[in-house]
């Protein structure tokens, strides 16, 4: 038994890994599977070594020493937090960051034929989850084209859809290189189509957050292709072909136009002073005004604690800003941190946090997720739940360079 298992635990990796993708897409309607799959996920990690190495392992392996002080940097603050029961939840929904590079710092990196599993799955995922939006639009246009004026978008099988949307544009980055590697006419041919499929498709969903992304991935590809390959052809005709779907779903597109109009009208409403009650921009505004707030009145070193932030908000929301009916916690990251653990624990965050790109910048798949994610931190608390916590450590992990030295392989 003991024998079979340490013969497929990389497979046994993969499955989970595989499986927690599959999760992302359900979390809505089987939240237990992603649990059921991090957990399988770090069972096997854990497994595929003697405890007694496992400490050795993750050292030699920094990166993921780095992730795992993203998350230790909030645990401090429970010594100045009141509500406990909060801060509990949190760390329930952060645990991620500290069992599975602890578990993948015991395996050896997962070979590139078997990453394509996982991102095909994802793509896949990605895809049909647009084409069921996009039947619902057309079945019920004049209602989805109502919502784009009123800050709601077409619904999605995953729920929340600023996350969804950023799936789409990392997808779409995932087809590119998946163009560049591929040597058969005809599935150069099919990657061609669905790249064409998604740009659309994100364009029509126009959601900010997924948009911002996807021409920051523009961006990237432009700095490989230029400034590092010397491939202006390619750039060009990236160039035009994004020129083309941002003219025509403008002309075309009614949801786009309508989110154009509800944006300049949050802008305006906000400017003017007006009640922010259902109002996209100005809603998040005021909870980043209020992230300073906090932080002014605890404390700007230490925060107020990861366990107060939430109740703190809504004491704000309700002494100032009581005509608004849902009280958003601070959606950004950053500002998140800076309350909750001060600029001390946001420091430590940030380095900790980015330092597997930052020393592997190369690492051109790694980065542009990183893009992504920190796009979702500018408009989103996005740690603060499952989706955004898998979406973020599933993918750092099947793309970080996990190449150790020194790393033991001893049967348990």
């Amino acid at each position: 038994m003991r024998e079979k298992f340490f013969k497929y635990n990389n497979e046994l990796l993969l499955f989970f890994l595989w499986l927690s993708v599959i999760g992302i897409f359900t979390t809505d309607y089987f939240r237990a599977l992603l649990s059921i799959a991090m957990i399988g996920f770090t069972l096997v990690g854990l497994l595929s070594e003697k405890p007694k190495f496992w400490f050795k392992n993750l050292f030699n392996s920094k990166s993921l020493l780095a992730l795992i002080i993203s998350f230790l940097v909030v645990i401090p603050s429970v010594l100045y937090s009141n509500n406990l029961n909060y801060f509990s939840l949190r760390i329930q929904i952060l645990i991620p960051f500290l069992v599975m590079p602890f578990a993948y710092a015991q395996m050896d990196e997962i070979p590139e034929k078997r990453k394509k599993i996982i991102i095909y799955t994802f793509v896949l995922g990605v895809i049909i989850t647009a084409i069921q939006a996009l039947v619902f639009y057309f079945n019920n246009q004049a209602e989805v084209n109502q919502a784009y004026l009123e800050s709601r978008v077409m619904p999605t099988m995953v729920g929340h859809h600023p996350t969804f949307s950023l799936m789409c544009a990392f997808s779409i980055y995932l087809l590119y290189n998946s163009f560049k590697n591929e040597s058969i006419l005809l599935y150069k041919s099919i990657i061609i189509f669905i790249t064409i499929f998604l740009i659309i498709f994100l364009h029509i969903f126009s959601v900010r957050a997924g948009l911002f992304s996807f021409y920051g991935l523009v961006l990237l590809v432009f700095y490989e292709q230029i400034i590092l390959k010397k491939q202006y052809i390619l750039s060009v005709s990236i160039f035009i072909l994004c020129v083309i779907v941002a003219v025509f779903t403008f002309k075309f597109s009614p949801t786009v136009r309508n989110k154009l109009t509800n944006t300049q009208k949050d802008i305006d409403n906000y400017k003017n002073g007006g009640s922010a009650n259902d109002q996209s921009l100005g809603s998040r505004m005021i909870s980043y005004k209020n992230a300073i707030e906090i932080t002014e009145n605890s404390s700007w070193f230490l925060g107020c604690g990861l366990g107060d932030i939430e109740d703190l908000n809504n004491q704000i929301f309700a002494e100032k800003y009581p005509d608004i009916s849902k009280k958003i916690i601070p959606h950004n990251q950053f500002l998140f941190y800076l309350a909750s653990i001060g600029i001390l624990g946001l420091l430590i965050f940030l380095a900790s946090f980015y330092f597997p790109i930052i020393t592997d910048f190369q690492n051109l798949n790694l980065l542009a997720h990183f893009l992504v994610i920190s796009t979702a931190f500018l408009i989103e608390a996005f740690l603060t739940t499952q989706l955004g916590v898998a979406y973020t450590i599933i993918f750092i992990l099947l793309f970080l360079n996990n190449t150790k030295t020194g790393i033991h392989r001893e049967l348990v």
